[in-house]
């Protein structure tokens, strides 16, 4: 009876045992079947879970969590230690450097080269020498001298026209103070083209240079010089004598000048035959016996 019992003991034992190993096995076998029914659902609703999530914005959404990350710290550039100044041996600093003990020398981190501080500027500084008071600048102020008053000046000789009684018409030199510069004959002639002045007007001179004319240019090459002229030098109201006088007067004003022995007028830079519609001749250069 008591084997019997025993026997019953065992066998129960055993089967106990047996369900324990297969229920693991079975619930293996569950999660498996689990999973390849889930995975095939993600395929079959593939394209539905692309598009909801294209939807929802998830890629961007991810991409830009990543890019809102702070960069990492960079490390903290290493400091610059000026060396102190020596002979490159890592010896101390002797009296025979030019730089007292405890004395730094900087130099450049790029190129390991001494540095040299830039030069003050000339403009912003003063530099004295054996004195501390700086010098007053002062203002140059228009010549007060008489002497430097003549000197910007000179005697010019002018030719103006003489209309006697009998209507003859004849030149007459003027003696004028005008102003001098690099240029002594272009001076002279603008002077000229201002007309007699208010004395010269008593003694009964005039200018038969057209009213309005202008010296637009003033050159001289070889003995000739070549005056360049506005266009109202062309028009003169007294016809053909009134043309001969104003000639006269241009070419005695310039060839007063030593170096100048006959005058080629141009227009407005062009070159004309004639002067006037009367037909003056101006096509060579004219000398003061043209005339």
């Amino acid at each position: 009876m008591a084997i019997r019992q025993n026997t019953r003991r065992n066998s129960t034992a055993k089967n106990s045992k047996a369900a324990q190993k297969k229920m693991p096995a079975t619930g293996c076998l569950i999660w498996l079947v689990l999973f390849l029914i889930t995975l095939i659902l993600f395929v079959l609703n593939w394209d539905t879970i692309q598009q909801t999530l294209k939807d929802t914005s998830f890629f961007e959404a991810i991409s830009s969590s990543k890019n809102d990350q702070p960069p990492p710290a960079s490390p903290d550039p290493l400091p610059v230690v000026a060396e102190p100044a020596g002979s490159g041996d890592g010896s101390a600093p002797t009296a025979g450097n030019n730089t007292a003990a405890g004395n730094t020398q900087q130099t450049d981190a790029a190129t390991d080269k001494p540095y040299t501080p830039a030069p003050p500027n000339p403009a912003s500084s003063t530099e004295t020498t054996g004195s501390t008071t700086p010098t007053p600048t002062t203002t140059p102020t228009a010549p007060t001298n008489p002497i430097e008053l003549i000197r910007q000046t000179r005697l010019a000789s002018l030719y103006f026209i003489k209309v006697d009684d009998d209507g003859s018409i004849n030149r007459r030199e003027v003696k004028r103070t005008v102003s001098s510069s690099d240029s002594p004959m272009t001076d002279a002639l603008q002077a000229l083209l201002k007309g007699p002045s208010a004395e010269e007007l008593n003694q009964n001179l005039v200018t038969l240079i057209p009213a309005g004319t202008r010296l637009i240019s003033a050159q001289v090459r070889g003995s000739t010089a070549y005056l360049n002229f506005s266009e109202e030098f062309m028009y003169n109201r007294y016809g053909i004598e009134g043309y001969a006088g104003q000639l006269k007067q241009i070419i005695f004003t310039a060839t007063e000048f030593p170096t100048v022995k006959d005058v080629f007028f141009h227009i407005e830079g062009q070159t004309r035959e004639y002067l006037g519609g009367e037909g003056v001749y101006i096509g060579k250069p004219l000398s003061r016996t043209s005339f």
